[in-house]
């Protein structure tokens, strides 16, 4: 069973015939990145989705109201991974060490790079105006509670608020990873961004 059909999403709309619909969406969104790594995100037809997952155009829309919206879904998912990964860490040390692995662990556990990238690019054109509170995302989520709780402890660097530090370091990750990054060097490079936010 597939990621999307096994951990629904905070995206996914709920109702009646839900298993069909469940069922549905999952054929959609592994055909939808099937057709991103064939012939790129610009260029994928949300028809040629459809077809591929033998469904009507209609039933696209209805299961993602963008293409975006698939992305965002694949991130969803991603983050859940990499937060399900750092729910172990003691400490905020422990958090900031294991966090450059998980990410490029996940990032790289996506088959094709420039799906990967699109994925990032589209995260990062998000609705910044919302509240952290409603944001959906699950690492945003993990980051601010553990930043708050390290800031509690003296972790956290002093000055730095746990949402202003919880912004600061998811821009600076999938910043870093939108722009590609030193090939071979992402977790080096991650690891110093992290480490800006402990506490000397």
């Amino acid at each position: 069973m597939s990621a999307a059909a096994s951990n629904p999403s905070p995206f996914q709309r709920t109702g009646a015939r839900e298993l069909q619909r469940q069922r549905t969406r999952a054929k959609l969104f592994e055909a939808a990145l099937a057709e991103f790594a064939k012939v790129g995100f610009d260029r994928a037809s949300v028809a040629e989705i459809a077809r591929r997952a033998g469904v009507s155009r209609p039933s696209f829309y209805f299961h993602f109201p963008t293409k975006e919206h698939v992305l965002l879904e694949l991130q969803w998912h991603k983050e859940l991974e990499i937060a399900q990964r750092l729910e172990g860490c003691e400490n905020l040390a422990e958090l900031l060490q294991a966090l450059p692995d998980a990410v490029t662990d996940i990032y790289e556990s996506i088959s094709d790079g420039d799906v990967a990238r699109d994925m990032i690019s589209i995260y990062a054109r998000r609705p910044d105006h919302l509240p952290l509170q409603d944001q959906p995302f699950p690492l945003v989520h993990q980051l601010e509670r553990r930043f708050a709780e390290a800031a509690e402890r003296g972790e956290l660097r002093a000055g730095l608020d746990p949402r202003q530090a919880t912004f600061l370091c998811l821009t600076a990750v999938f910043g870093y990873l939108n722009g590609g990054g030193r090939p071979g060097h992402f977790r080096e490079d991650l690891r110093a961004a992290v480490s800006l936010y402990l506490a000397d």
